[in-house]
């Protein structure tokens, strides 16, 4: 497996925030300034996503993590807190269940650490039809407006354009990877240090409920809810969700 792609920013506490599906770390372009005045923050591409080679197929998500464990080794990122958003909240869990000692803290945002329901299986199970038939760029060009609450939001075409450039193998590898990911409660229990969870309250794959149940069970637990939100919420509202962060981190 060939180095990950990403970017540095700012000098201080390190921070490794890791996008969601099927986008890359371009996302943060806009957002990472915003925590890089007072922290260090890292944003790869994850594998075979953006810049970053595919695995191999058949990989999961613990297989990423690993891939993501490598790499903070090696840039020497160490005592980091590790932010995911939605398919980066996997991946962060699991890196987190294999390594906790590496990580002074784990954000969860638009996340989960439920596995997937039998009807959110059956509907990655399509997914992967339905680019196998029409290819991956008739899934990401109608994937990215429901993930905001706003149909008409100005950050949609971008997103749009980040996601577009995903190739097929790619998106199919992740959908199925996400959808046999096991649970992760458990590492949520086991784990120590702060854990941070942002839901947004029009968020419908990932009901702010569920995320406050799950927090429930964090030995230190910090719960938000943005308002107005779905699933975007370093774009639907930047300052208050880096604001959050900060104060995370600060608590560090």
């Amino acid at each position: 497996m060939g180095k990950l792609f990403f970017k540095e920013r700012g000098q201080g506490k390190p921070v490794v925030l890791l996008h969601g599906f099927p986008m890359h770390q371009e996302v943060w372009d806009d957002f990472a300034p915003r925590l890089a005045e007072s922290c260090r923050v890292i944003t790869p591409d994850l594998p075979g996503l953006g810049k970053s080679a595919l695995l191999p197929a058949g990989f999961s998500i613990a297989d990423v993590a690993v891939e993501l464990l490598n790499f903070c080794a090696e840039k020497e990122i160490h005592q980091c807190v590790v932010i995911g958003h939605s398919l980066g909240g996997y991946v962060a869990l699991a890196m987190v269940e294999k390594n906790p000692v590496r990580f002074s803290g784990l954000g969860l945002f638009h996340s989960t650490a439920y596995a997937d329901s039998e009807e959110k299986k059956a509907s990655r199970t399509k997914v992967i039809d339905f680019v196998d038939q029409h290819g991956a760029l008739a899934f990401t060009s109608n994937f990215i407006p429901p993930l905001f609450v706003q149909p008409s939001h100005a950050a949609i075409a971008k997103v749009r354009q980040i996601a577009s450039e995903s190739g097929s193998e790619a998106v199919k590898g992740y959908t199925l990877a996400m959808r046999d990911r096991p649970e992760q409660i458990k590492t949520l229990k086991n784990f120590k240090n702060p854990t941070l969870f942002i839901a947004g309250a029009k968020d419908q794959g990932v009901p702010a409920d569920t995320v406050l149940a799950q927090s429930k069970f964090s030995q230190q637990a910090e719960y938000h809810v943005l308002q107005d939100v779905a699933h975007m919420g370093m774009f639907e509202k930047p300052d208050e969700t880096a604001s959050i962060i900060r104060g995370f981190l600060g608590k560090i």
